[in-house]
């Protein structure tokens, strides 16, 4: 019997002014760091229902989340298992999805089984925030939020501090849950 208690579903949205293809195409890309996922890069063999993913940041040394890839319907909707690699809680479920609107596409973050009273809990609700403030000005603008901006630099001045928990020899693809 699983007694784990889950926080409610959580949806962040945003319109996006541009068209919904741009925007898929932004948010599965796996060329270069994305500064709206702390500059953390999708690492996978591809961006496919099945397949198991890492988002790793630090030229690669650090690991930030792990997953596999549950669903794909481009450019609709993405859904992953998600577990903070730094955190000890179990995976949880986040799904993005984009709609067609007048004037650009909606765009929607969305966590589920997210264990409650958690960390993993905590650090989700601010990072979908930032996740979808800054994904928008990334779309729209090429660039990301002065206050992200001003984040990421402080991060990147503290990379060296990682917890080991996250480098990347211990979560190699096949650990992804």
């Amino acid at each position: 019997m699983n007694d784990q208690k889950y926080a409610e579903k959580q949806v962040y949205k945003v319109l996006i002014k541009a068209p919904i293809d741009k925007v898929w195409s932004e948010l599965v890309d796996t060329t270069r760091p994305r500064p709206f996922f702390w500059n953390g890069s999708w690492d996978t063999a591809a961006i496919a229902a099945g397949n198991a993913y890492r988002v790793s940041s630090n030229q690669g040394k650090a690991v930030a989340v792990i997953g596999r890839i549950l669903e794909m319907d481009p450019p609709h909707r993405l859904v992953t298992t998600f577990r903070l690699t730094a955190l000890p809680d179990p995976p949880s479920r986040v799904t993005y999805t984009l709609e067609e609107k007048d004037g650009g596409t909606e765009f929607s973050l969305i966590t589920e089984q997210v264990l409650a009273g958690s960390k993993s809990e905590k650090s989700m609700a601010s990072g979908s925030r930032f996740i979808v403030d800054n994904f928008k000005s990334w779309v729209e603008t090429g660039q990301v939020t002065f206050g992200a901006r001003i984040t990421l630099a402080m991060y990147s001045l503290m990379a060296p501090l990682m917890p080991k928990t996250m480098r990347a020899e211990n979560w190699p693809l096949d650990k992804a849950e």
